[in-house]
């Protein structure tokens, strides 16, 4: 695994050059990756999106990682919605569902878009209980990209951070982030308190 971030961190100009000789496919590969990453998950989304400001940058790193995670969540919701009765049969004992379901009953969308926005919360199987609740597709979208967009775009900013290699840098944004995330931590606590 070492072997394999060093070899990363010493490539790091010909992965970005490689997006600059391919501006169409490099882009449409990390969206295609980024989609699969929220349908069946090969790789943790927090990796995702440090890759996508290491290599993109971070806005365009942010935007071609949100437009994968809406993509593939789009895909997800109507999935879910087509066989509906056959993935309920598998979720609807789910202690996740059960509590999801008892939210939803009390606060709504609103309850939703919060556990989207909780750092550290499992939102790709949020993605496939979401779409079982009395919930339109574009309601669905808006608060689940509206609600990953924050912790998207902090991803984004760590790997552009990281890419530049300034290490003064690297450990103020690294010190934040940590601070950020624990402060988050400590509210998600309550808020899932608040939920209950």
């Amino acid at each position: 695994m070492w072997e394999n971030l060093i070899s990363l961190w010493q490539d790091r100009n010909l992965l970005r050059d490689f997006v600059k000789e391919h501006p169409k496919l490099g882009p449409f590969l990390f969206i295609l990756l980024q989609a699969l990453q929220v349908i069946i998950a090969p790789l943790p989304g927090e990796v995702t999106g440090f890759i996508a400001g290491f290599i993109f940058g971070t806005f365009s790193g942010f935007i071609l990682s949100i437009t994968g995670i809406t993509l593939g969540s789009l895909l997800v919701f109507v999935i879910i919605r087509a066989f509906r009765k056959r993935f309920l049969t598998k979720y609807e004992t789910h202690p996740f569902h059960l509590k999801l379901k008892k939210i939803f009953k009390k606060y709504g969308i609103s309850g939703v878009f919060i556990l989207y926005l909780l750092p550290g919360f499992p939102k790709d199987l949020l993605n496939y209980l979401v779409p079982f609740m009395p919930i339109s597709l574009r309601a669905f979208i808006i608060i689940s990209t509206l609600g990953r967009a924050p912790g998207t775009l902090a991803l984004a900013i760590q790997g552009d951070v990281v890419y530049g290699g300034h290490p003064g840098k690297i450990l103020i944004v690294s010190i934040s982030f940590f601070l950020v995330f624990f402060i988050f931590l400590l509210l998600r606590k309550r808020l899932e308190n608040y939920l209950e």
